[in-house]
This record gives C-alpha cells, structure tokens and sequence, in this order.
C-alpha cells in the first residue's frame, strides 16, 4: 500500500560526524524516499536572500530526494501565517509533482519528538498515514525548551499519527503518560551488514603498537557522555590506548567540560573526530574493546542508543555504562550494575580479549542482524497499518 516515505528529519541529511534515527529510517524502506531537512530560522539568518517559501529539491540517486525547507516562520509572528501557508503549499505541489495527486494516500509520513513543531506543516499536509517516532527524552536534555510548549506540539502530532512508537520501555511509558494514548514499544534498528563487514585495512593512526589493548568509543562527545568512567580506564590500565571517534558536542557543565579536556590531554588517549559512516566499520574493526559509558541519568534511562546495536554488529566486546541492558543482552555486553563498577566491567572484557570467543562473536552478531533498519520499517508501517503489506516487487 505503501509506496512513499516522506520523513521530517531530525538534522541535515548530510550532517557529518554522527547519524540519526530519521535519516537511517529512511534505508529501510524500499520504495521512493523524500527527507524534509529542519527548516532554518528567520530569526538566525545573517542576510536575508528571499526564500521565505521556496524549496530546494536535490535528487540522491534514483530513489531519494532531499527537500530544504525555506525559512521556518516564528508562530509568534502571525502576520506572516499566509507565507507559512504558502511555504506548504509549494511543498504540497513539489510532493505532487513528484508523487502525484493522489500522495496522500500512498505515503506514510514519519516525524520523530526531536522535531515538535512540525506539527504545522503536517496538520495542513493532512497526510492519511503518519507515524510519530519518540527516539528520546528530549526534555531531560539542557537544551533550554519550553517544556509546556513542546508537549502540546507532540499532543498535535499525536493526534494526527496512525502510530506512536518509543525506543524503550521507560520513554513509552513517559510518552503514554503525556499523549494520553497508547504508544508502541520498538527499539532501534541498525545497518548489520555494514558494520559486519568493514574492508580488511586498518586506518591510519589504529596500527597495533606492541602488546597495546586499542579501545574505542564512537560518537557525539557531549553532556551523556561519562567522561570520569574512561580517565578511569587510561588511568588503571597502562597498556591501554583510548581513541575517541567523533564530533565535540554540549558538554553538562563545567566540572564535565573539565573532565572532557582532562581526558584530551592523557597521554594514552587519541581524538581521531568525526569519521564518515561509510567508514565508521573499519575503524570499530580495528579496536579491541568498545565503549559506551553514559551518564546516569533520566535521559540515559529512556535511551535505547544506536551506537550499541553497532558495536554489537561489529561484534567485539563492549562495555556499557548508565544505560539500562535487557535481559537478551546481558550474556553479550559488560555492564555495570550496584555491585561492578566500570573499571570492573572493562576488566570482564580484558579477559574475553586474551581468550577470545568466535561463538560470542556470532551470537552477538546474530543479535544485531535480528533488528535491521528494513525490520524496524516493517514493524512500524504494521504498527500505522496492521494489514500493511509490502508494494509488489519490494524488496523483502
């Protein structure tokens, strides 16, 4: 029934450094995609150039398309609403131009929490089909939003969605909580191929040095991350080198801004920054042990991050902190609880790389290979529409 995707994305769709749930759902449907990228602010813009409602349309190979947005129109602004107006007009005829009249009804629409506001938009779109992906809690973040505000606009959404989905069972119950309705639990997904079979070259700067243990963590360097718990790791175990993969984020404070420039300047850690996606296997292939310390938090908590599934694709032993593991996962990660610390828990994965295990390797590999971004798609098109099935000669 399906034969569209148009997702309202949580960042640019060539943002570098990181990747995000609205733009790797997009690589499980297999049909025509179009990613909305986030509008820019009227009220950020340097120098006004005139595109209060153009859109820019930039085909990615031969079925995806990428749409930038013209300047987002402030809701206090309401003398500007017929501009808003208009801006989705455009966008109603670039969505027929390419899909046809009849979009609405072939199109499934997907939006994630991290983007309330585009409520605006998809209320006059008046898709048929929409689902409404709760990836995180946002509001636990520093990030400063109007709380009030924010829930109101995930209220609209909700009401306009087919489906509400959340990433895990704390967040799901958070969202039932505030949307007064049933939300569905569905866990991130994860390109498995992609981190299972990385080239067979080591990158530059992760050659082997002697007896040297290479450990890695990849992603944003930012105010989840639990800086203390890796000073902890190059400060008890000297033959460990750190290599840290990724951009430079918000930090919590200045006390966490602190430990971040402490743990730059050891002399056993290595900032290699943001490394392409594409090429983000090879170097996960080449460490021995893989990180994801978190802060224990609200936001950690409710978090269900994309960065384990990768790991486990990868399938090296990985060591987790401040995140909460389930039970299927338990036998397959090194993670802390009341009694193991994270210094105890990296110990636990030192021994499985003196004494390593093929079987784990595949079992936690198998794991991954079980929650694909083409499974997560399916699982959440049945969610919006129980008698999904896939378009005739869809990919299976």
């Amino acid at each position: 029934m399906f034969k569209n995707w148009l997702s309202f994305g949580m960042a640019a769709y060539h943002t570098p450094g990181f990747q995000d749930t609205s733009r790797l759902m997009t690589r499980g449907f297999h049909g025509e995609v179009m990613y909305v990228e986030p509008s820019r602010s009227l009220f950020h813009e340097k120098k006004f150039k005139g595109t209060l409602w153009s859109w820019k349309s930039c085909k990615m190979g031969e079925h995806n398309t990428i749409l930038t947005p013209p300047f987002s129109i402030p809701k206090k602004l309401e003398i500007l609403s017929t501009a808003l107006k208009r801006q989705i007009k455009n966008l109603d005829d670039e969505l027929s131009n390419h899909w046809g009249h009849n979009w609405r009804n072939e199109t499934v629409v997907y939006v994630t929490n991290w983007t309330p506001y585009q409520y605006r938009v998809i209320e006059r779109l008046n898709p048929q089909h929409v689902i409404f992906d709760c990836v995180d809690d946002v509001l636990s973040f520093p990030y400063g939003w109007n709380r009030e505000e924010v829930v109101t606009a995930w209220r609209r959404l909700a009401a306009l969605s087919s489906s509400v989905l959340a990433v895990s069972p704390t967040l799901r119950n958070q969202m039932e909580a505030l949307l007064n309705q049933p939300v569905v639990l569905l866990p991130n997904g994860v390109d498995a191929e992609l981190f299972m079979n990385p080239s067979s070259e080591v990158p530059t700067g992760l050659e082997r040095n002697g007896n040297q243990v290479r450990v890695g963590f990849a992603g944003t360097l930012n105010h989840w991350i639990d800086f203390d718990a890796m000073l902890s790791i190059v400060d008890t175990f000297p033959e460990v080198t750190l290599f840290l993969l990724g951009k430079e984020g918000q930090m919590a404070g200045e006390r966490h801004a602190q430990s971040y420039r402490r743990l730059l300047e050891h002399g056993h850690v290595r900032y290699l920054g943001a490394v392409p996606y594409e090429d983000l296997p090879e170097y996960l292939h080449a460490l021995d042990i893989l990180l994801l310390p978190r802060i224990s938090s609200k936001a950690s908590t409710s978090s269900n991050p994309l960065k384990l599934l990768e790991y486990l694709a990868v399938g090296k032993p990985i060591v987790v902190g401040g995140v909460p593991v389930t039970s299927d996962l338990n036998r397959l990660v090194y993670t802390t609880n009341e009694k193991i610390t994270f210094q105890e828990a990296f110990r636990n994965a030192l021994v499985e790389v003196h004494n390593p295990s093929k079987s784990r390797v595949m079992d936690r590999q198998a794991y991954a290979l079980s929650r694909t971004w083409d499974q997560r798609v399916k699982r959440a098109l049945s969610s919006a529409l129980p008698a999904y099935t896939l378009p005739v000669g869809a990919n299976q």
